[in-house]
């Protein structure tokens, strides 16, 4: 019969079993049904085969203890018939006549015709001494001694013995002449012939075996190949007390056996081993066993497509969410079909609620982010608008300040003068700083070279001066290894450091101020500090927020918005840097600034030319500078026209954009100044239109530098990409105006050089 798989023994020995693995649901439905039904049904199968086993056992232990009881019946008829026959020749006259004068021949003749008749395998005569006197059998074997000494022990004797490896049943019977003269010795051999024939008695099927142990516990006969096991069973039933030594129906191995003692005639040890294999046993029940796998596997077959087509029936809905998930992913607006009541249908229809709201938050963020890029736009809008207001009428009053303070003028009007210019610098500072804050941008950092001892000395410079004024020291210390040249956003780390040293001037009424400034680890810190009014350990957060001071009282005296140290924080985090403060009250406070720069070798860059007017002051009998400068505002007009004119350039005023790309193609400039705001065209339009007049020319370009209250950086960027060469804001500084004009005349020299070396 088939054998079922021994999961236990897989499992016990450690067997790797490994989870397949499955990438669909569809499929892992499957599988786990029909493994569940495999399961339960090898439990149940299990528990068949089972209880067929124990049944069979049972039955098969009942044949064996009844086919054990025949065995033994037979056994004991069998000894009487040879003790009959022993017994017979033992009293007949002429044999004992024979016996007691040795006529061996007649013994002989007597054995010969007695075994022939019985049909027993040998005949002995034993004498007195324990000596074979005359045999007849089929071979030449005799007993040993040990048998002989045995037979001649007693008088009479029944039992098995081992003759020439061969297990044989006796029994001798005692030759009286009329005294005791020896005794007649029958055997049978028990051997496989012989098993076979005590097998053909049982009912069932057995297979007998007679086992011998010698007294040294070797085995001296084995008449049918016993098995290890077997042996190793019949020696635990021989060692064990003879109270226990009883015919008994066990299990062994494969096979359930009976285990029979039998009587020696020597020292031996004799059994009789019934067995029968539970295989044969099973046999009859084979065809139940049979029937139930191939059900078995009917029903695997059935469960498996059942499985298959219930896991479709989940999965389709599941896939149709799965596909409408993907589709909502990429914003499409989905609904699926919601089907029945069950979970799938609850999931289906919490999905397209799910799906409907997220729409919603979409359209919602929408509309936020619309009114957000529009607020965006408004307010770029209102700054640049602001900025450009502001600074236009702040360029008049700045720029007329500038113009008047070079025409000579006594103590109270020069002082005036320096009122108003002082006003508008503080309104111009305050402007930028709103813009600053409204602008800040990784983008927008500028890298380049710089001193950094001219640089905090340039940024320190003013507030130097209004600490002079207030009668405080100010002391600037630049560590010997960190002086030279670095790399970096001058522009920002020069208005960071102004702003923290003008709060330190500004609340400071006595004492003085130290600007410390060392580095390590690529980072170069600036320390900022005071014997001012310092900071209460409450406000030390809050002096970093924009538009907020100490209190109203410090605002009142010392003026400004409380956007210094805001910008400052913003601007050093923007170039990877930070601001801290450490301060007591009434004792002053420490700032320090580390912002991250490159340190680089070689020489500092050389310094800004001390007197940009220079470049512009004709040389000899050269030609005067000419310039157009295109510029609607009137006050502006007048503004560039006194700060130009006295170095004896030649200028010329446009009205707008239009005019000024007119003017330009029709004469011939060294310099455009280019106002961005204008009518009829912008300046950005009219740089546009003059570029091109020059490339269809092939004429170089000519240096155009915007002069203009829109510097926000993404304006200025637009400026740069029309063509432009440079920017001044507005209001108008005489020397930055000066040093842009300088740089951009410079940058087209070289470009032209440059062209003609190529060209040659």
């Amino acid at each position: 019969m088939p054998k079922l798989p021994n999961l236990a023994g897989m499992f016990a020995r450690g067997a790797p079993l490994r989870a397949p693995r499955f990438t669909h649901l569809r499929a892992k439905l499957t599988v786990l049904y029909a493994g569940l039904f495999v399961a339960i049904l090898f439990v149940i199968l299990s528990a068949v085969y089972a209880a067929v086993a124990r049944n069979a056992e049972r039955i098969v232990r009942d044949e064996l203890a009844a086919s054990g009881q025949v065995f033994d019946r037979i056994w004991t008829l069998r000894a009487r018939e040879l003790e009959s026959g022993a017994n017979v020749l033992a009293r007949d006259f002429g044999f004992r006549a024979a016996v007691a004068t040795q006529d061996a021949a007649t013994i002989q003749s007597a054995l010969d015709n007695l075994r022939a008749r019985l049909g027993i395998d040998a005949a002995f005569v034993v004498g007195l001494d324990g000596r074979v006197l005359t045999a007849s059998s089929r071979s030449r074997a005799r007993p040993n001694d040990a048998v002989l000494q045995a037979i001649a022990g007693q008088d009479a004797a029944s039992g098995v013995f081992v003759m020439a490896g061969a297990p044989y049943q006796a029994v001798a019977a005692p030759i009286l002449t009329p005294m005791l003269s020896g005794w007649v010795v029958f055997a049978v051999r028990l051997d496989q012939a012989e098993m076979k024939a005590l097998e053909q008695l049982s009912a069932i099927p057995l297979q007998p075996v007679v086992l011998v142990r010698g007294a040294d516990g070797g085995w001296k006969a084995n008449t049918w190949a016993a098995s290890t096991a077997e042996l190793e069973a019949v020696s635990a039933f021989l060692d064990a007390p003879k109270s226990r030594r009883q015919a008994s129906v066990t299990r062994i191995g494969p096979a359930v056996a009976v285990i029979q003692p039998l009587a020696a005639i020597a020292q031996d040890r004799v059994v009789l081993l019934l067995r029968y294999p539970l295989a044969q046993a099973l046999e009859p029940y084979s065809w139940l066993l049979g029937a139930l796998l191939l059900l078995a596997l009917l029903g695997v077959g059935v469960i498996a497509a059942g499985s298959w087509a219930l896991a479709r029936n989940v999965t389709r809905p599941l896939l149709a969410l799965r596909d409408a998930a993907a589709r909502l992913e990429r914003g499409e607006t989905v609904q699926v079909e919601a089907a029945g009541t069950d979970e799938i249908g609850a999931l289906e229809r919490s999905f397209n609620a799910m799906a409907q709201g997220i729409a919603q938050r979409e359209r919602a963020l929408k509309l936020s982010t619309e009114k957000a890029e529009a607020a965006n736009r408004a307010k770029s809008d209102f700054l640049s608008n602001m900025s450009h207001e502001i600074r236009t009428p702040l360029n008049g009053i700045l720029g007329m300040a500038q113009i008047m303070a070079r025409e000579p003028a006594d103590a109270a009007h020069g002082q005036r003068l320096a009122v108003i210019r002082e006003s508008g610098e503080a309104l111009l500072k305050i402007l930028n700083g709103i813009l600053e804050i409204s602008k800040a941008d990784p983008a927008s950092l500028e890298a380049r070279d710089f001193d950094l001892g001219a640089l905090v000395r340039a940024a320190c410079a003013a507030d130097a001066k209004a600490a002079g004024a207030k009668r405080l020291t100010f002391d600037i210390a630049v560590a010997a290894e960190s002086q030279g040249r670095w790399r970096g956003d001058a522009r920002r780390l020069t208005q960071v450091l102004s702003n923290l040293v003008s709060n330190a001037v500004k609340f400071t009424p006595q004492g003085g101020v130290t600007v410390a400034v060392d580095h390590g680890d690529g980072v170069v810190r600036f320390r900022i500090a005071d014997t001012g009014v310092g900071i209460p350990a409450r406000w030390i957060e809050e002096v970093f927020e924009a538009f907020s001071q100490v209190d109203a009282s410090a605002t009142r005296a010392a003026g400004g918005m409380g956007l210094g140290l805001s910008v400052a924080r913003e601007m050093a985090t923007l170039m990877g840097g930070k601001v801290s403060v450490a301060s007591e009250e009434g004792r002053g406070s420490v700032f320090t600034l580390e912002v991250p720069l490159v340190k680089l070798s070689g020489a500092a860059p050389a310094e800004p030319a001390a007197d940009p007017l220079a470049d512009l002051e004709p040389e000899g009998e050269a030609p005067p500078l000419r310039v157009l400068a295109a510029e609607d505002n009137k006050t502006n007009q007048l503004i560039l026209t006194s700060l130009l004119e006295p170095f004896g350039v030649d200028l010329t005023l446009a009205e707008n954009g239009r005019e000024a790309a007119e003017m330009f193609a029709a004469g011939a400039f060294d310099l455009v100044l280019m106002d961005i705001q204008m009518p009829e065209m912008t300046g950005v339009e009219a740089t546009l239109a003059i570029r091109q007049g020059e490339a269809k020319r092939g004429a170089a370009p000519t240096p155009i530098v915007a002069v203009t209250a829109n510097v926000m950086s993404e304006q200025v960027a637009e400026y740069l990409a029309a063509g432009m060469s440079g920017v001044v804001a507005k209001p108008i500084e005489a020397e930055k105006l000066f040093a842009a004009i300088a740089s951009a005349l410079d940058g087209a020299a070289q470009a032209a050089a440059q062209t003609a070396v190529q060209a040659a």
